[in-house]
């Protein structure tokens, strides 16, 4: 893989081979389970068509996505597998689902008893999103249909509350017994609730662990998949007092170097990571001054003589020599998760795929 930018922007280098280690590490955390991976937001950032092709090699029952155009997308690329649309479905959108061979996900008792297609539906354990209520049982009684295909729930908190998960079990087992038939596809767990539930069920649904993205501190790390770059595209010295960038918020406290990198906010990177992120730049951490702009941010490299030149290649998350910074710690930077962050990441940040 190339590590430098014939643009002179950045570019996020996604590892195909650690996303299929980290599907298959699911799949031995729940045997008997097929993987339903949540391919929603461009697959969490990292390219949606690339990580349904590469997924189809440890046989999912299907793709999980947001919207009717991200199921569209999948369609026209050649994925042929189920694509079940999170968002609850609306009566006028039964053409397009039939045209485009798309599952719906339903939670309204009136809608169900006219759909005419396969559908999966929401029961509401305690997320209070989308969903049929647990402890609704006209409403669920409602809900029986032919066209049923699968029921599931979402964990709220499997990731920090551990013992969330128990309750929310016990509402949608009581749920489905409410429900009064048993659909052949039941899910439930996403990336930490399939470490946290001790059950065997038809699906499974990963998300953030498939992207590289940790789901708890005690749980297993994944591995790395998404590394974000960018190249040195300017270089000045600079003397005690210069200010660094809008606002000049930051001001030298000595004679020093800064870089400038390809990469800005229009690109994923929060503005809030400001004086707080570093890059990695020939295996050392420098740090990012002064604000964050739409195209660029700066880096001081210090008062020594500084052996970065303009075209070296800056690691914002990712490796590089001995050094690592990864999703989880750059998240924790802009006081967010690993989720929002891969998401951000800008339509002109150049994928490049390794691996498979």
């Amino acid at each position: 893989m190339s590590t430098h930018s014939s643009s002179g922007r950045a570019w996020v280098e996604v590892d195909l081979d650690n996303l299929i280690g980290n599907a298959r590490a699911v799949l031995d955390q729940t045997p008997g389970s097929r993987l339903l991976p949540m391919v929603k937001a461009d697959a969490y950032g990292v390219g949606a068509v690339m990580c349904a092709r590469m997924l189809e090699r440890v046989d999912p029952w299907g793709f999980g996505v947001a919207t009717v155009p991200e199921g569209i997308q999948l369609r026209q690329a050649g994925i042929r597998r189920p694509i079940l649309v999170f968002t609850p479905a609306q009566p006028a959108q039964l053409g397009t689902y039939r045209e485009h061979d798309l599952r719906a996900v339903l939670d309204r008792p009136e809608l169900i008893s006219v759909w005419t297609l396969p559908f999966h539906l929401e029961i509401d354990t305690g997320m209070a999103r989308c969903g049929v209520r647990w402890d609704d049982g006209a409403a669920l009684a409602r809900c029986a249909s032919p066209q049923l295909e699968g029921v599931f729930t979402h964990l709220f908190a499997a990731d920090v509350d551990p013992a969330s998960v128990a309750p929310q079990w016990e509402r949608f087992t009581e749920a489905r017994r409410r429900l009064g038939m048993s659909p052949r596809l039941v899910h439930v767990a996403n990336s930490a609730g399939a470490w946290r539930l001790r059950q065997e069920l038809a699906l499974v649904r990963p998300g953030i662990y498939l992207y590289g993205g940790r789901m708890a501190s005690d749980l297993p790390m994944p591995l790395p998949v998404a590394t974000l770059r960018a190249p040195v595209v300017s270089l000045r010295r600079l003397t005690t007092g210069d200010s660094v960038s809008y606002g000049g918020d930051w001001r030298t406290s000595g004679p020093t170097t800064v870089a400038t990198l390809g990469v800005g906010y229009a690109d994923g990177v929060p503005r809030a990571v400001q004086g707080r992120a570093h890059v990695l730049l020939g295996g050392r951490r420098y740090p990012l001054v002064g604000r964050v702009t739409m195209d660029f941010v700066m880096v001081d490299l210090g008062p020594a003589p500084s052996p970065v030149a303009v075209g070296d290649v800056a690691t914002l998350i990712g490796r590089d020599g001995d050094e690592t910074i990864t999703v989880d710690e750059f998240a924790a930077w802009a006081g967010s998760i690993s989720y929002e962050i891969l998401a951000r990441l800008g339509a002109r940040v150049e994928r490049r795929y390794a691996g498979g």
